[in-house]
């Protein structure tokens, strides 16, 4: 693939490039996200910063912060001890030596959506619900790199021009199965009491993602679903808009999930909340901008083979002092679910 970061020796990179490249260029969809970030990454350097052997460039750029600099919303960490059965409940401290808000959270789990905790990705799902269970190639056609939330906001258009209302949609959504082992890890999750504190953040979007969840009986294990809001307009068509606008050189345009995920942490420390540990649970090329908010003593759950946990193999290999946190890929939720136990 043309574009590819110009690092000699850094095979994996190159080898994700080829292997999204296909995708990448006949559907629009999270693997061609995946396959757009990585081209992002390889023109973002100036030209005569980039060193054969040497990734200290995009490193640094991913993740600025100095290893003894604290992240707002955090405070020293202790050891994570969690019997299957057992729940959470020591009053946590904050960082100051002061007592934080009575009954918060030791530890802050965030979740993707796609791909993580259902087994598809729901934006291909709901094409079930179009007529024939395609689209036409006249609307696949209008798909631009980085515009993949433009995109799906047609789809849904077509959708609805369709015929093909809210309640089919939800059908569809509340149809897509979870992943393997993940109900089991959210119901171990909801039975640690205070300890932790879940959120999901998704390039999806809140309709699709809250009818699922429902569906499941997990909706109420998150404090906080942040995606692309979704809902029935005045005419009960299902419309879609972004969730930001950021100036990340790396992620689609519509949302950066290390911007999502740092403005949680800084609303949570005014609030008096101060994690001592954050676990990430994800799958997807976008899920990898936030591993830089991650430090020594939290974890990152990339699914096994797919780009998060590619990209972070090259980021290891590359630059090993940069990426700080403890990583533990998973083909089964089951194995999530085994590690918080036996932290």
């Amino acid at each position: 693939m043309s574009g590819c970061f110009p690092v000699g020796g850094l095979r994996c990179l190159s080898r994700v490039c080829r292997g999204l490249a296909w995708e990448a260029s006949t559907s629009p969809s999270p693997t061609a996200s995946a396959a757009r970030l990585l081209r992002t990454l390889a023109g973002t350097p100036p030209a005569d910063t980039v060193l054969p052997g040497n990734w200290s460039w995009m490193c640094q750029h991913l993740w600025p912060r100095p290893a003894n600099q604290p992240l707002p919303g955090r405070r020293p960490p202790r050891p994570l001890s969690l019997a299957p059965s057992s729940s959470c409940s020591s009053p946590p401290c904050s960082q100051d030596s002061g007592m934080a808000v009575q009954g918060a959270p030791r530890f802050l789990l965030t979740f993707d959506f796609d791909e993580t905790i259902v087994d598809e990705n729901s934006d291909d799902s709901i094409v079930r619900a179009a007529p024939g269970q395609r689209l036409p190639e006249s609307l696949r056609a209008t798909y631009r790199e980085g515009f993949y939330n433009e995109y799906m906001q047609r789809v849904f258009k077509y959708l609805g021009e369709q015929g093909v209302r809210p309640r089919d949609l939800r059908a569809v959504y509340e149809a897509i199965p979870l992943s393997p082992g993940m109900g089991d890890l959210l119901q171990f999750v909801a039975k640690q009491g205070t300890c932790f504190e879940v959120i999901l953040i998704s390039d999806a979007n809140t309709f699709g993602v809250e009818s699922s969840l429902r569906a499941a009986g997990h909706l109420g294990l998150f404090r906080r679903i942040l995606s692309n809001p979704s809902g029935p307009d005045a005419r009960g068509l299902l419309t879609l808009r972004p969730f930001h606008t950021h100036s990340c050189p790396r992620c689609p345009a519509n949302m950066c999930k290390h911007k999502v995920l740092s403005d949680y942490l800084q609303e949570r420390a005014q609030d008096g909340v101060h994690f001592e540990r954050l676990f990430y649970v994800g799958d997807g090329a976008n899920d990898f901008c936030p591993m830089g908010l991650l430090a020594s003593g939290d974890v990152a759950f990339p699914r096994r083979g797919y780009p998060m946990h590619r990209l972070i193999q090259e980021a290891q290999k590359a630059e090993p002092s940069s990426f700080r946190a403890t990583v533990v890929p998973w083909e089964t939720a089951t194995e999530v679910r085994l590690h918080l136990q036996q932290s």
